[in-house]
């Protein structure tokens, strides 16, 4: 374990590219709201006090009431995504198809659509080793939260990366296997977690595209070159006999790193396609910006939550069953009990009427007529025009005289529609899928050497 400048600086690098998609967290944790029904979390000011829209409304004796339409639109898509996954992975190879397998790839590509429909993006982590005494390719789920990558990139198959990474939270048993080796590093990881084994630390793996000087080496007895760091070179001069030559190569290194600075482990990509282990994909990325189909919607929800609360409001002021006795009619010590008598199946009322004064009387006042129904069924077509899901996509039938020739035009207008998404997502299963072929030329080798959590 080292800290030096070299340390803190790739540290710095690393947390000012996590720094720059703090508004993508921010959206990302927004829309996630909002598909599950936290819908009034959004935060307003109001006579210089911060609170939640939910806060206030209750503070104004309202109740936030909501009707859920952006949850139905990410599972009808959903839907549509697994009828077509399902053909897709049908059509893998038998090697393929054993990875997809053992990583239950069918139920994390579902998942990991459903991510991508919220935050509009999705992480794979890919690495080749043991799990569960097991050795093979697998494929782990990176959360957009812990993730960072290159600002500059614009290119949305992250072929332009130079950095990426994620945070990790490491607790202590997971950081002696990965990190220690020796009852010098046994000592250090005691220092980092204060004694308090329950403790997680956060620890930030780094990946770096690099240009470092190498020594190409030509072994003639073994028919093979071999490049080795200028560093070691130097340092093994029982190879200064074979033929070689000095090179500057670009290769991604690998680096865990502590928030003090302190270099946990580094080394060269172990990985045949000498990249760093990330499958990636954002929506759109035009310029870089990412925006989700959850995010579309959200203004069309806000207003139909408006509208439903705004409803319930107008019905509860309304007068319902309002009792107007005339005063004088009825002594004041038999009020209440005419009232009881007045609200009970087959009550007797028996009073003394006085002349000339009216018999007491319901009054039951119907809300104004706002067009507040008309409004939410503009909103309800408004949704489905936004999200491109419409009735006939989620197998509802606008009426009973509708061919089955024009359902489904309009089925197949929808996926249209959608398309652009879907088609998007394909191309992240088909990254993922050449990955896991490339991976599968390293399993006969010794594991990838770097740490895994």
């Amino acid at each position: 374990m080292q800290k030096n400048d070299f340390g803190l600086r790739i540290l710095e690098e690393a947390i000012s590219e996590w720094r720059g998609l703090a508004a993508f967290r921010r959206s990302r944790e927004r829309n996630k709201n909002y598909t599950f029904g936290r819908q009034w979390e959004d935060m307003i000011t109001v006579n210089g006090r911060r609170m939640t829209e939910n806060e206030y409304i209750l503070s104004e004796g309202h109740i936030p009431l909501k009707n859920n339409l952006i949850r139905r639109i990410v599972r009808n898509v959903l839907g549509v995504f697994r009828r077509s996954l399902a053909e897709r992975m049908e059509e893998w190879g038998e090697d393929l198809g054993k990875v997809a397998a053992a990583n239950d790839m069918y139920e994390l590509f579902s998942r990991s659509m459903e991510e991508f429909l919220i935050s509009g993006m999705a992480v794979h982590k890919k690495w080749v080793g043991e799990k569960n005494g097991k050795k093979g390719i697998w494929t782990e789920p990176v959360s957009p939260s812990s993730f960072f990558f290159d600002s500059a990139a614009r290119d949305s198959a992250g072929k332009d990366f130079s950095l990426a990474g994620e945070i990790h939270h490491v607790g202590f048993n997971d950081f002696c296997e990965s990190f220690v080796s020796t009852p010098r590093e046994y000592a250090v990881a005691r220092r980092l977690y204060g004694g308090g084994r329950k403790r997680r630390l956060k620890v930030m793996e780094i990946w770096r595209r690099e240009r470092r000087p190498y020594r190409i080496v030509h072994d003639p007895e073994k028919g093979c070159c071999f490049r080795i760091e200028e560093e070691e070179w130097a340092r093994s001069e029982h190879l200064h006999h074979l033929p070689n030559r000095w090179a500057m190569i670009e290769v991604w290194r690998y680096y865990f790193v502590t928030g003090a600075g302190e270099i946990l482990r580094s080394g060269d990509s172990p990985y045949p396609h000498g990249s760093h282990p990330y499958v990636f994909k954002a929506y759109p990325f035009l310029d870089g910006e990412i925006h989700s189909l959850v995010e579309d919607t959200i203004d069309q929800q806000r207003y139909t939550n408006r509208l439903i609360t705004m409803y319930d409001w107008v019905i509860r002021s309304s007068a319902k069953g309002v009792l107007l006795i005339p005063k004088g009619s009825v002594d004041a010590q038999h009020i209440q009990e005419m009232a009881d008598q007045w609200s009970r199946f087959n009550g007797v009322i028996v009073y003394n009427p006085r002349p000339g004064e009216p018999d007491p009387r319901q009054i039951t006042g119907n809300a104004g007529n706002m067009a507040i129904s008309e409004l939410l069924n503009i909103q309800l077509k408004m949704m489905e025009d936004v999200s491109g899901v419409n009735g006939a996509l989620q197998g509802n039938l606008s009426g009973n005289s509708m061919s089955g020739t024009l359902y489904t035009q309009q089925t197949q207008n929808a996926l249209t529609s959608l398309s652009d998404i879907l088609d998007s997502f394909a191309s992240f299963i088909a990254r993922s899928a050449d990955t896991d072929t490339l991976l599968l030329k390293s399993l006969g080798r010794a594991n990838p050497a770097y740490p895994r959590f």
